[in-house]
């Protein structure tokens, strides 16, 4: 009678072991396609965050520093140059010196208005364009990026105030917003488009 049970177990097995591990190749099919799936919406969120956001964000502020760094340098480079004129001028009689001084000049003032020019027609209206990829893509950005937009937005806001000659000068010194106060948003895209890039290079979310 024991036997006959033992045996009934055993066919029992025959047929049960494969169907139970059919039905956890299943299961266990279904799980690992799922964390893929998981997995690459993670990575194609993240591109998407890079291409559409924080990739925009650097690239405006990259030529926004560039373009003043180049502006600062190109001063200096004035300034520098304009004291070889003086040291020159030094040495000339007093009727020359006034003609030397005016024709030598004469660069001084339209390097001065391209600067201006530029300033108005490229490096201020980028900032704009940081606040509408903000806004079209808030979504996109990360809660530690988010508590940055106040600070664009003023910072903005105080040079749109400071241009339109609306406001007294003492009240525009008491609201301006300097650059520095967005530095560390600067320092924050940088730090997160290069974990956004490691982490889709890597495939890793």
């Amino acid at each position: 009678m024991e036997k006959n049970i033992y045996e009934l177990i055993w066919q029992i097995s025959i047929y049960i072991i494969p169907v139970l591990s059919g039905l956890i190749g299943v299961f266990v099919g279904a799980w690992l396609s799922s964390r893929q799936n998981q997995t690459q919406r993670k990575l194609d969120f993240c591109e998407k965050q890079l291409k559409e956001f924080y990739s925009p964000l650097v690239g405006i502020r990259e030529e926004i520093r560039i373009l003043s760094e180049f502006r600062c340098s190109a001063e200096k480079a004035s300034e520098e140059w304009w004291q070889e004129v003086c040291k020159i001028a030094d040495q000339m009689e007093l009727s020359q010196r006034q003609k030397y001084y005016d024709e030598e000049g004469k660069g001084i003032g339209g390097q001065i208005e391209y600067d201006n020019v530029q300033l108005e027609t490229k490096v201020l209206p980028a900032y704009p364009k940081l606040i509408e990829i903000f806004k079209n893509n808030y979504y996109l950005a990360e809660e530690e990026t988010k508590k940055y937009f106040p600070i664009l937005i003023k910072f903005i806001e105080s040079w749109k105030r400071f241009l339109s000659k609306t406001h007294p000068r003492d009240v525009i010194k008491k609201i301006n917003i300097s650059e520095k106060e967005l530095l560390p948003f600067y320092q924050h895209l940088e730090e997160k488009l290069k974990t956004l890039r490691g982490k889709l290079k890597e495939g890793k979310p």
